[in-house]
C-alpha cells in the first residue's frame, strides 16, 4: 500500500492530468501555479515510478505515448471519486443542490426538453439546470472540455476524457417538403440520395460523416445543396421545400403532425445510437448519477412514443 501511495502521489497524477489536457508542460505549470522544472521533474517521477513513458517530447509541446494514453482514464476517474467525497458526505444528510449543465442536440431537444426540466425540478428542486441545445459535434466537445456536465449526442466510441453510454437506436428517414414527397417511392433507395438536392449538416457532426461513408461505399457522392449547423433552420429550409434531408423523425415532429412534410424509410435502413455522454471525473459523484438515472427512465417512458417517434430501446 505504501509503495502504491508513492507511485500514485496525487500531486504527480495532478501534474500529468494537467500536462496531457494542455499539451505543454510549460502551460500546465502556468496553470497550476508552479515551477516548470519542478513539474517536470514530477513527470519524471512518474514515469520512473511507473516504469514506462507517460509523454513523447516533441518541438512544440509533448503528446502522450500508448501508456500515457491508457493512464489519463483512470486518473479522470480517480479525482473524480476524490472531487465527490466532500460534497457526497454533505449530501447525505441533505437535498441535492448546485448547477448541472447538460445539452441536447436539436433532434432530441425537440421531444426531450419540455418533460426533462418538468421531471428534473420536480425531483430536484435545489439543483440548478442550464440546458443547452447544439449540435452533437459540439456538445461532445463541449463535454471534453468540461463545459458541460451531461449531453445527447451521437458518438458511440468512449474516448480519454468522455463515456458515452448508449441510449437507444432510431431510425434516420428521407423528409421533404409535402409536395415534394408526393414521386419519392417509400422506402427510398439508398443509392438514390446522390440524385436529390441535400441540406446537412457540416462533416464535423457524425451524421454528415456517417452519411458520407455510406454513400461513398456505395460509389456515389451527396448532392449537398446547403450546409447548415443550425437544427431550426435545417428544418425549416426543408420545410419549405429548399431541398431534402435525413434526419429522425423526431425533429420534425410537429411539421409532421401537421402534414408540411412526409418522411419515407431508407433502403437498406439507417439506424444510429442515441448517446448519454459525460466526462469521466463525473462519473462517481451521486448528484451526477441520479441525474443520468433520471435521464434514463425518462427516455425509456417516451421512447417509441407519438414524443419520440421511430426510436428503439437499447
Amino acid at each position: 500500500m505504501a509503495q502504491l501511495a508513492h507511485q500514485f502521489d496525487l500531486n504527480r497524477l495532478q501534474g500529468f492530468l494537467a500536462v496531457a489536457e494542455e499539451g505543454s508542460i510549460t502551460a500546465a505549470a502556468a496553470r497550476l501555479s508552479v515551477a516548470q522544472p519542478a513539474l517536470s521533474a514530477s513527470i519524471r517521477r512518474l514515469e520512473a515510478d511507473l516504469g514506462v513513458a507517460l509523454f513523447e517530447r516533441q518541438a512544440r509541446g509533448v503528446a502522450l505515448t500508448p501508456a500515457g494514453r491508457g493512464l489519463l482514464p483512470q486518473v479522470y476517474e480517480v479525482f473524480g471519486i476524490l472531487g465527490s467525497l466532500r460534497s457526497e458526505l454533505k449530501q447525505i444528510a441533505e437535498e441535492p443542490a448546485g448547477e448541472i449543465s447538460i445539452g441536447l442536440p436539436p433532434t432530441t431537444a425537440a421531444v426531450l426538453t419540455r418533460p426533462l426540466l418538468r421531471r428534473l425540478t420536480e425531483q430536484y428542486p435545489k439543483i440548478s439546470l442550464r440546458l443547452v441545445e447544439a449540435m452533437s459535434g459540439y456538445l461532445h466537445d463541449w463535454i471534453s472540455t468540461g463545459d458541460l456536465d451531461i449531453a445527447i449526442t451521437f458518438r458511440e466510441s468512449d474516448t480519454e476524457a468522455v463515456i458515452s453510454q448508449p441510449l437507444l437506436k432510431e431510425e434516420m428517414v428521407l423528409i421533404g417538403a409535402a409536395d415534394a414527397m408526393n414521386d419519392i417511392p417509400d422506402p427510398f433507395p439508398f443509392t438514390r440520395l446522390a440524385d436529390l438536392p441535400l441540406i446537412v449538416t457540416s462533416s464535423r457532426h457524425s451524421l454528415r460523416s456517417n452519411l458520407e461513408q455510406r454513400m461513398e461505399a456505395l460509389g456515389r457522392t451527396m448532392n449537398v445543396r446547403f450546409e447548415i449547423d443550425a437544427g431550426h433552420q435545417l428544418v425549416r429550409l426543408v420545410s419549405s421545400g429548399e431541398g431534402y434531408g435525413v434526419f429522425a423523425r423526431s425533429a420534425f415532429v410537429e411539421e409532421l403532425a401537421a402534414g408540411r412534410v412526409r418522411a419515407v424509410s431508407l433502403s437498406p435502413d439507417y439506424i444510429r445510437t442515441v448517446c448519454l455522454s459525460y466526462h469521466r471525473r463525473k462519473k462517481a459523484e451521486q448528484v451526477f448519477g441520479r441525474i443520468i438515472a433520471s435521464i434514463e427512465t425518462l427516455v425509456s417512458e417516451i421512447a417509441g412514443t407519438e414524443q419520440w417517434p421511430t426510436s428503439r430501446q437499447n
